[in-house]
């Protein structure tokens, strides 16, 4: 027991006394076993001396004992000083009366009684009452010892009233400070590096030390309570979200391929073929349904509904999100949208949509604002995980606040099943969002999430009345959007790819539109964050051929993607990759083109599903795809699968191990010592550095002093990073108790960004890293190696004036003249003029390469060795895989493309080969052989033709090369100085040359 006390306690804290207790029963009360553990108590007289020598200030502690668990799950009930308002008695227990009515067992209980009791009365006076606990010991001789720590320490208070403050104390008064014990941490502050979160520091300007002790300290208790408190088990949850915008529509179609789909074949390469209406009577009519029925057998269909036995399949989902858009789109819904008939319709479909499994499911909860609605099912079966229901919902439409556009929202909690203890619960949030339309409103949409992101708060009004209780709970504080664990964003967003169908172009798009309006210089500056894409690239690389393989390079052209990348909306939000083709705009009943979408309407990912978790609560994407079958409306729906894993921490541990934390680790800032760290080694010599080679060595930072030390890295300078860009360290921040230790790992890698610095610069690489340990030193760590120059992250113009391999340049200035240089850089004729020699046939690209031979090549390249030579009946198909790789790394890792930018214009304008030769004139040199040799080669591989092949084959194979070969020799402009080209344009020009 006083071992358990004392872990409760700071260092600066000594246990005098401690005694087991029972609070007092009332006259003739005999508390059951259960209640009278729930009774129990402890006892501590606590002395605390500062850093500087002083008189002891003494407090009594009132610990309570968690019902079944052992004796260190203590925490504390009660803290008082002891000073002039605190005094105690101690009397003899009154005994029981004998109640001759009780069972003999009952009376055998009381004759036991011990005439030992004694009766402990402990008050203390407050300005407005008095508190008292009057409490029951049978330990004579430990409380004779409390008792008298209690005299000595009350004397010395007599004597030193007026220097006695017992600011200590609060530490024991007060629960720790840590938010996230009631409510989780903002996703976006906790998802920022932490040393991100600092004062602005550097080498002898340290910045505010106090401040970012306190942020170090919270956040690593904060892990480490986490941490203490895990059962080491977890609990599985799988969830599938969903989004559909059904344009005023009323189910009329099976919901099932949405609700529950199966995987099919042309859905795993990404390729989902124009479907035809389904009748809105063949509620039954998927073909995979009906092949996954016949494989089993029509026996095991008709025992289907009885097998359940009211238990879900593992692969169910245990909770449904289903978020819908533009459920009404009549101006009376706008004007008095409170009518539930279309939420009922559409919950019904659902329902249905789940068939014979709909029985384990029931209804969550729902929230609808006009047109918007979002609906949450879970299992019957774990119902009771979920609670703490609140709603929000917030207008984004007309006047900034009509519910036309907008979004809703649901939060709840999550609590994995457990029967010894009380399992920490996470927070789920799921917002429902519908942004502003048209393609040139991506600024105001941009707008609408940030806006949202501020409205969406949930408060104690919100929430489920599911029993009479509730008005008697607690009134639950405001939460913020981003104060969860998991956070899901359902948006039919608009974020299209811009396009120019207008007959007179963009400009007559933008007439039409604002003819009833003036045209205002926000509208025109809109202009500047548009994509240069026309709709009829868009649509060719929609097209069956080459195939969904260019929906990677049409979402580089995406705005979501776009905003996200540039941190102007959904920042810190996570979407899986795409594969699915556009669910926006389906025909209906308007011209189509030959994918089912509309002539008039670019295709487009309007409806997306996002994500954002806190690093604790692992979240895994099974799945994110579009339904086609579902044709009802112009719109097909998209569902996202994840799976939560949630570890299952212990509740109450976790608070007593954040308190005991928080107690061990607050005063740093007011201690008088001075906190001490040990580095091992303090130099790091990472020897030679090649480009793209990690290597890693290690830091051992020790504290060797006697109270709790932050340190973080700094940079030499205010205006400099921390360390260079070929460096990275982790962690960069942290907190070490005394004679705690951990290591930091540091990284050298060198990409094509800082090998294009490291080319221009000396070879020896050498630099100080900085260590600062909060209110302490400063520590200096040297870090030195020797780069090894590449071919890889250079200009072509440098390379051709190189006087040889680039491993053998001494300095960055050492090159010949102009009259000297080659005519084309010798690393890409010597790729070139192998794949010529040894490449027969088109398996240029069978299967990712090897990186061990990818390394290999790039050595040959750099030192100007000979390629591997084959062994006799080796296949030279990995061989040729990653010399064929390494040419494309090759021009990928250029400073500046093939083509230069300012050319990319004239090379759409080309309209035959003899025009696109002619302009080959005006490429730079080094550009032209490059280009020729290259485009010889692509073009002799597409002449290449095996016996099973035809023209047609061929044709595709040109189109293939292109698609690879075109945006690295025509590479965008990063600097955004030349407007992106059509990506289809840029094909066109190079098949010029090889097709």
């Amino acid at each position: 027991m006083e071992t358990a006390v004392r872990s409760l306690l700071r260092s600066s804290e000594d246990l005098k006394a401690a005694l087991e207790v029972e609070v007092a029963q009332e006259l003739g009360d005999l508390p059951s076993s259960s209640a009278a553990e729930r009774s129990r108590r402890v006892l501590a007289v606590v002395s605390h001396r500062g850093d500087y020598v002083g008189d002891e200030e003494g407090s009594v502690l009132i610990l309570k004992r968690t019902p079944g668990r052992s004796v260190e799950d203590l925490s504390i009930e009660v803290a008082y000083p002891i000073s002039g308002s605190f005094s105690f008695s101690v009397a003899q227990a009154r005994r029981t009366t004998l109640d001759l009515r009780a069972s003999v067992g009952e009376t055998g209980a009381t004759l036991d009684q011990s005439r030992s009791e004694l009766t402990l009365t402990i008050k203390y006076e407050l300005a407005t009452e008095t508190r008292s606990h009057t409490l029951i010991a049978r330990d004579t001789r430990k409380l004779q010892c409390f008792t008298a720590e209690c005299r000595r320490l009350k004397d010395i208070f007599t004597r030193n009233e007026f220097a006695a403050d017992f600011s200590w104390l609060s530490l024991y008064t007060q629960q720790s400070s840590l938010k996230s014990l009631s409510s989780p941490i903002d996703l976006r502050t906790i998802n920022t590096p932490l040393h991100t979160r600092l004062s602005p520091a550097s080498a002898g300007l340290p910045g505010d030390d106090a401040a970012d002790i306190d942020i170090v300290r919270e956040h690593w208790i904060y892990n480490k309570a986490i941490e203490e408190a895990s059962t080491g088990s977890s609990a599985r949850l799988l969830i599938r979200t969903g989004t559909f915008n059904i344009n005023g529509k009323t189910p009329s179609q099976d919901l099932s391929p949405w609700l529950r789909p199966t995987k099919r074949n042309s859905e795993i390469s990404g390729w989902i073929s124009p479907l035809k209406s389904i009748s809105p009577l063949n509620m039954l009519s998927d073909p995979i349904d009906e092949q996954v029925a016949s494989s089993l057998g029509a026996s095991s269909v008709r025992l289907a509904h009885e097998s359940l036995n009211n238990e879900a399949l593992a692969s169910d989902p245990d909770l449904f999100v289903l978020g819908f858009q533009e459920l009404d789109l009549s101006t009376e819904a706008l004007l008095y949208g409170t009518s539930t008939v279309k939420e009922d319709t559409w919950v019904e479909a659902i329902f249905a949509g789940l068939g014979e499994r709909g029985i384990l499911y029931e209804k969550l909860a729902s929230k609808q604002l006009v047109g918007m609605l979002i609906v949450a099912i879970a299992k019957k079966s774990c119902l009771s995980c979920f609670g703490d229901i609140r709603f929000s919902a917030a207008g984004a439409g007309i006047m900034g606040i009509m519910g036309n556009k907008g979004a809703t929202a649901i939060r709840m909690s999550y609590t994995p099943f457990a029967q010894e203890f009380s399992p920490s619960p996470i927070v789920l949030t799921f917002v429902n969002a519908h942004l502003a339309a048209f393609d040139e409103m991506v600024e105001r949409r941009n707008f609408d999430f940030h806006e949202l992101s501020k409205r969406l708060v949930f408060d104690q009004t919100d929430g489920l009345d599911s029993d009479a209780n509730t008005a008697l709970e607690t009134p639950r504080k405001v939460a913020g959007l981003f104060e969860s664990d998991v956070l899901f964003w359902m948006v039919r967003c608009n974020l299209l790819l811009d396009y120019f169908t207008h007959p007179f172009g963009i400009l007559g798009r933008l007439v039409d539109y604002h003819s009833t309006r003036r045209m205002t210089n926000s509208v025109v500056k809109d202009l500047n964050y548009r994509i240069d894409l026309a709709d009829g690239d868009v649509r060719e690389l929609l097209s069956p051929s080459p195939g969904t393989g260019n929906i990677p390079l049409l979402l580089k052209y995406d705005q979501l993607k776009m905003a996200i990348a540039s941190g102007k909306a959904f920042n810190g939000f996570s979407e899986h990759a795409i594969t699915h083709m556009p669910s926006y705009r389906y025909a209906s009943n308007t011209p189509q083109d030959s994918l089912g979408y509309d002539r008039k309407r670019k295709p487009a990912w309007t409806d997306r599903i996002l994500h954002m978790s806190a690093p604790n609560v692992p979240v895994t994407q099974r799945s994110y795809r579009s339904h086609p079958q579902i044709t009802m409306s112009d719109h097909r729906p998209v569902s996202a699968d994840f799976e939560l894993n949630v570890s299952t921490i212990d509740k109450e541990r976790r608070e007593i191990a954040a308190s005991k934390l928080y107690r061990e680790l607050w005063g740093v800032e007011q201690s008088s010592k001075t906190p001490k760290i040990k580095l091992q080694p303090m130099a790091l010599d990472f020897g030679k550095v090649y480009y793209r080679r990690l290597v890693r060595q290690t830091l051992s930072i020790q504290n060797d002093g006697q109270i709790p030390c932050v340190y973080r890295f700094v940079a030499a300078d205010a205006e400099q990073p921390i360390c260079p860009q070929w460096l990275k360290i982790n962690p960069v921040a942290g907190l070490l108790r005394p004679g705690e230790s951990l290591t930091t790992t540091v990284t050298v890698f060198v990409d094509n960004s800082s090998g294009s610095r490291l080319n221009l610069a000396p070879p020896r690489l050498d630099f100080t890293l900085i260590l600062h340990t909060a209110l302490g030193k400063d520590h200096f760590i040297s870090v030195a190696g020797e780069y090894q120059y590449t071919c890889f992250a250079n200009k072509l113009s440098r390379l051709t004036r190189l006087p040889g391999p680039a491993r053998t340049v001494m300095s960055p200035n050492d090159r010949v003249s102009e009259r000297q240089s080659v005519n084309a850089p010798r690393e890409i004729m010597q790729l070139i003029n192998w794949l010529m020699t040894h490449v027969t046939d088109l398996n240029l690209f069978n299967g990712p390469p090897e990186e061990s031979i990818c390394m290999n090549i790039r050595e040959c390249l750099d030192t100007g060795d000979q390629f591997p030579s084959l062994k006799s009946g080796e296949e030279h198909g990995p061989l040729a895989t990653a010399i064929t790789s390494t040419l494309v790394q090759l021009l990928d890792s250029l400073v500046d493309p093939v083509v230069p930018p300012y050319l990319h214009a004239r090379c759409l304008q080309m309209t035959s080969r003899d025009e696109a030769f002619e302009l080959l004139d005006e490429f730079p040199p080094e550009s032209v052989n490059v280009w020729i040799s290259l485009t010889a080669f692509l073009h002799y591989m597409s002449l290449q033709k095996l016996p099973s092949q035809s023209s047609t084959d061929q044709a595709d194979m040109a189109e293939r090369l292109a698609a690879v070969f075109a945006p690295l020799l025509l590479r965008d402009d990063a600097t955004g100085l030349h407007i992106p080209v059509s990506p289809i344009g840029k094909r066109k020009f190079l098949l010029h040359f090889i097709g």
